[in-house]
């Protein structure tokens, strides 16, 4: 009963919203409350307090680089795939010519003795609240989605509506970004013509798109067989037209003229 009731809500319709890219600083925020509230003894000595610092300081940088840049599977391939050999590179320098190029590094960022300040990071997440909770309230009054067996709709504030009609449609996700596939799961939405041929929409910074996608393809799927059955209701009602006109016709040409109307001199 309960995956019956889903999957008729699943083919009524599905809404989603399109955000900012502000929406991928939520790491720097919630960390920021949750080293706060640390026991004091994490945070003000000096082992845990630099791990603790480490672990802000690679949050930060992925929250950057997922605002600052796209990278693709491919890219973030290439760049795995040449970070491991400048690590291999690095080892056997350092095995053969004694040359310890990571060591070094390591060694000279250690001497800085790193601390986190939980007043920094409670003052930073504070400020990123007040315009993270306006983004998630402007994305909702102007990048709202609702795809149903019958249209894809955008909804808009103050905006008129936009709307995709009836019909087939190809529907593409893609992931630019890894980062943001692996800090909201989100993609990019493309809606194609019927051919495929065409690019309809494209509808980015989707979150939790993976999940998403397998109830758009169960709406999808009703799209099509709904739109197939119609398509071919018209073309019964045409070819009947059709063969009735071609009927009347024969009739006509038989008789020799017009059955009504008609006298011989």
């Amino acid at each position: 009963m309960h995956k019956k009731h889903d999957a008729h809500k699943s083919a009524e319709g599905l809404v989603f919203y399109s955000y900012p890219k502000l929406l991928f600083t939520w790491p720097l925020i919630v960390f920021g409350l949750l080293f706060y509230f640390l026991p004091g003894k994490w945070i003000d000595e000096g082992g845990s307090s630099e791990v603790i610092g480490w672990a802000y300081v690679f949050i930060t940088v992925l929250v950057i680089l997922t605002i600052g840049v796209d990278i693709e599977r491919n890219v973030a391939i290439f760049w795995i795939i040449l970070f491991s050999l400048i690590f291999f590179l690095a080892r056997w320098l350092a095995d053969v010519k004694g040359f310890t190029l990571f060591g070094n590094i390591y060694h000279w960022f250690a001497q800085m003795n790193l601390t986190y300040n939980r007043n920094f990071g409670l003052i930073l997440s504070i400020i990123l609240i007040v315009p993270y909770l306006v983004m998630l309230l402007y994305a909702r009054a102007q990048d709202k989605w609702r795809i149903t067996h019958n249209e894809f709709e955008h909804y808009s504030f103050g905006r008129s509506d936009d709307s995709l009609a009836r019909g087939a449609k190809r529907v593409r996700t893609t992931y630019p970004d890894l980062f943001e596939l692996l800090l909201c799961g989100a993609g990019t939405l493309v809606v194609y013509s019927a051919t495929g041929r065409s690019e309809l929409r494209r509808i980015p910074h989707v979150p939790l798109l993976p999940w998403k996608r397998r109830k758009i393809n169960d709406i999808l799927e009703r799209t099509a067989v709904t739109t197939t059955h119609d398509e071919s209701i018209v073309e019964e009602e045409l070819s009947d037209e059709m063969e009735a006109a071609a009927g009347h016709e024969d009739a006509y040409s038989e008789s020799g003229g017009d059955e009504i109307g008609e006298e011989r001199l």
